[in-house]
């Protein structure tokens, strides 16, 4: 038995929405290994297993088997132009079922964890009488698939902006590591730690997004971001198919600047905030502090209008800027680098004592790059950052 498939576009983001109908084993098949990964998303919940929300999903898993009917479970898939025309034009949900099994897309449970545990529970996975409703997003970029989420989820309790990106944690990572092969990323399941320059957590990458979209150094990826400039500025940032890219651009120049300072091994005593070259960008209030300065000087501060075509142009002035460095410091060698990035003067203005640590870091180092991007000339001159770490 098939039931129509309902498609709708949505021409602003230029994604497809899918309402299918489909048996409850094909839906646990086409999920399962989502499911297994908690979502396929990084920071999706996991089945709840509080006392509380055991009694209630018991009592649905109760009303499941009673005949219940559930809100759909909505799926985000990112796929090819031609794929998704090929959806489109898909009468029943069978057919759907088909095609997805067939290319083996990668799928995520975007709203549905508790649902579908409940639905595992009360059902086998060959039951052949169940149905539920399946809603599918449909984009041919990450960037579409973020704005739609966005805009979806901004009005619901239990989802802040934290929770929003983590819902596409995983086709923003692969569009990295696509543009950026040299970048290693570290999964939030793998336990080693950076060992050497151009390796970040992919926590740490989601972080850097939040902020740098947000162009803010006040951001805790752990909890919900206030001000509702920031939700403004991170929904039309999202909503720019050329958005992402200046992102990823930055995460690239923090890369080169990386590999630079993880020449300079033991530099300073041991107990100092850093010790080497490789502690700069392993420090997220550092790492955060480089993109929020890049953010600032290619969109402005935050809350005021930007204009994308000036922000790439203003981008590829501070990729110069970054490559003359680059160029400049590859000429120094490993003693006289690391005179030039003065670890005293660093460590000093680290040790300072403030009430939030974290607060002042970030601030630290924000003031400290923008002070290295907008005069690199100086500092070169100079032979030695010790401007930028004494920037107010």
């Amino acid at each position: 038995m098939s039931h129509p498939l309902l498609v709708l576009e949505d021409k602003n983001t230029k994604c497809a929405s899918l309402m299918a109908t489909l048996e409850l084993g094909d839906y646990l098949e086409l999920v399962e290994e989502a499911y297994s990964d908690q979502g396929g998303l990084a920071g999706q919940r996991a089945p709840i297993r509080t006392k509380t929300a055991l009694k209630i999903r018991n009592r649905l898993v109760q009303d499941l088997k009673q005949g219940a009917v559930i809100p759909p479970v909505v799926i985000g898939v990112v796929c090819t132009p031609r794929l998704k025309s090929k959806m489109r034009g898909l009468a029943m949900s069978s057919d759907l079922v088909s095609l997805l099994k067939a290319h083996k897309l990668d799928l995520s449970i975007i709203d549905g964890m508790q649902r579908t545990t409940a639905l595992k529970e009360a059902f086998d996975k060959k039951n052949k009488n169940h149905f539920i409703r399946v809603e599918i997003w449909v984009a041919e970029k990450v960037s579409s698939l973020i704005y739609r989420m966005l805009v979806l989820n901004t009005g619901q309790v239990p989802w802040d902006l934290k929770r929003q990106l983590d819902t596409l944690y995983r086709p923003i990572l692969a569009e990295i590591k696509v543009k950026l092969p040299k970048i290693k990323i570290i999964g939030l399941d793998e336990t080693n730690r950076r060992s050497q320059a151009g390796e970040y957590r992919s926590s740490r990458i989601i972080e850097l997004f939040l902020a740098f979209t947000s162009r803010s150094i006040e951001i805790d990826i752990k909890e919900k971001v206030a001000e509702e400039f920031i939700k403004i500025d991170l929904t039309e940032a999202t909503a720019s198919d050329n958005f992402l890219p200046l992102f990823i651009k930055s995460l690239e120049l923090m890369a080169k600047l990386d590999a630079e300072f993880d020449r300079v091994k033991l530099a300073a005593e041991e107990g100092a905030r850093v010790r080497n070259g490789k502690d700069i960008f392993t420090s997220a209030p550092a790492a955060i502090g480089f993109v929020v300065a890049i953010a600032e000087l290619v969109l402005g501060e935050p809350g005021f209008d930007y204009d994308m075509i000036t922000a790439q142009k203003d981008l590829d002035k501070i990729e110069r800027t970054v490559k003359s460095l680059v160029t400049a410091l590859k000429g120094l060698s490993q003693k006289e680098l690391a005179a030039f990035m003065d670890f005293e003067t660093l460590n000093q203005k680290l040790s300072v004592k403030s009430g939030r640590v974290g607060d002042h870091d970030r601030s630290f180092y924000k003031k400290a790059f923008l002070t290295l991007l907008r005069l690199p000339k100086e500092v070169i001159r100079q032979g030695a950052m010790t401007p930028c770490w004494m920037a107010r």
